[in-house]
């Protein structure tokens, strides 16, 4: 028998969508604390979520049966709600037929194969580019002067625009993902994107190259192609969600590596780790930690009855650190045996990103604890990664032995 929902919010906390406040929100563990004491309490918690009473999902087995739920929780809804008006329709936005045709046409490129010959052909001497810039100096901050530049680049790079605006990536990049919160400037970067992008496009529907932009002009099923609207909807998708998620992906693997005693030592002694390494991150540290999702129609969640229309919260941070499923949840231990992550989600809408994302984590990983000996935090209580929703660390004051 399904339990009715609680309607009042059962945390202090408000984890409403803020990507870039200018405060530390929740900083290291305390966002996993509240997670764990809600997750003992409460399968579906009502929790704060800005003006909204939202019902959180904390469990690994309820949040893993909800993703999988594309009929009661498809994900199109939200999409389309949130940032279609910014981005375009994309298969984000759909469900169904139509989004496995749209997510089939636009990431091909993105497939294991083509990111393993990416990685490693293109991602060594980018990486390099980027560290050259600060390697004889002996410190830095990783995140003004590498996370915030080497995933954009590698997603410009990949999709075969020119990197001559990399100081506008970012910003870009932020400003559709943060459409909810400042309309206004969710559609200006949207168009300054397009802007940058449409000459390029031009340019390779009269001659194809061999990158992503390419392959989505030029992709075919069934007889279907991309329209050129769908194309630029697909890239500002993709660019906004993927270089962003990596962005704080590198700098969560970075500070839990640099902060965990012997883990640096360990990978740079065996770089072959380094992929485990990001595997226990993206459990221990997710970087997306919460995802809403709108309910379609009357269904039961985590035993409870959610009428059509509930927001719910997908506590993904809370079940990565479910002790149902992992020992010693709160140690970041490379290596566990069932890194059965939730982080880029289940069923049809599993995150097409997350080969691209793993590899250039992995590399930028490596490559910095090779070029910069000795590298370490100067300030770990600054590098604590922060944020109720999207989860990075504000800065990564570090230092090495200069060559």
């Amino acid at each position: 028998m399904a339990e009715p929902l609680l309607s009042e919010p059962v945390s202090e906390v408000d984890f409403g969508l803020d990507f870039r406040p200018p405060g530390p929100l929740l900083p290291g563990g305390e966002l996993h604390r509240e997670m764990a004491r809600l997750r003992e309490r409460y399968r579906l918690a009502p929790i704060r979520f800005g003006e909204f009473t939202m019902q959180l999902i904390t469990s690994h087995a309820d949040l893993e049966a909800a993703f999988r739920d594309d009929e009661g929780l498809p994900a199109g809804p939200t999409y389309a709600m949130t940032v279609e008006p910014c981005q375009g329709v994309t298969f984000e936005s759909l469900d169904g037929p139509e989004h496995h045709l749209l997510r089939d046409l636009s990431t091909r490129e993105m497939r294991a194969r083509p990111v393993a010959r990416y990685a490693e052909s293109a991602l060594p001497p980018l990486v390099d580019s980027v560290i050259d810039r600060c390697a004889s100096r002996g410190e830095a901050d990783l995140v003004s002067e590498f996370t915030a530049v080497f995933p954009f680049l590698v997603f410009a790079d990949r999709m075969g625009l020119p990197l001559d605006a990399s100081d506008r990536f970012m910003d870009w990049a932020f400003g559709i993902l943060g459409y909810q919160l400042d309309h206004q400037g969710g559609l200006a970067a949207a168009r300054e994107l397009t802007e940058y992008l449409e000459p390029v496009m031009q340019e390779r529907m009269a001659c194809p190259l061999d990158d992503q932009l390419s392959s989505m002009l030029t992709s075919e099923r069934d007889g279907r192609r991309l329209s050129e609207e769908e194309v630029r909807s697909h890239v500002r998708a993709l660019f906004s969600a993927g270089a962003t998620t990596s962005y704080h992906g590198i700098g969560n693997t970075l500070f839990a590596v640099l902060s965990n005693d012997g883990a640096a030592e360990a990978l740079r002694a065996d770089p072959s780790r380094i992929p485990s390494a990001v595997d226990e991150m993206l459990r221990w540290e997710p970087p997306l930690a919460l995802l809403p999702r709108l309910a379609s129609e009357d269904v039961v969640v985590a035993g409870h009855d959610v009428p059509a229309g509930t927001m719910l919260v997908f506590g993904i941070a809370s079940a990565n650190r479910d002790p149902a499923v992992y020992e010693s949840p709160d140690e970041f231990l490379p290596g566990r045996t069932n890194p059965s992550e939730l982080t880029f989600g289940l069923g049809s809408h599993y995150c097409p990103g997350s080969h691209l994302a793993k590899a250039q984590i992995s590399v930028a990983v490596g490559a910095l604890l090779d070029r910069l000996p000795g590298l370490e935090l100067v300030d770990t209580d600054a590098a604590v990664p922060n944020g109720t929703v999207m989860r990075g660390p504000r800065a990564l004051p570090v230092r090495w032995r200069p060559n």
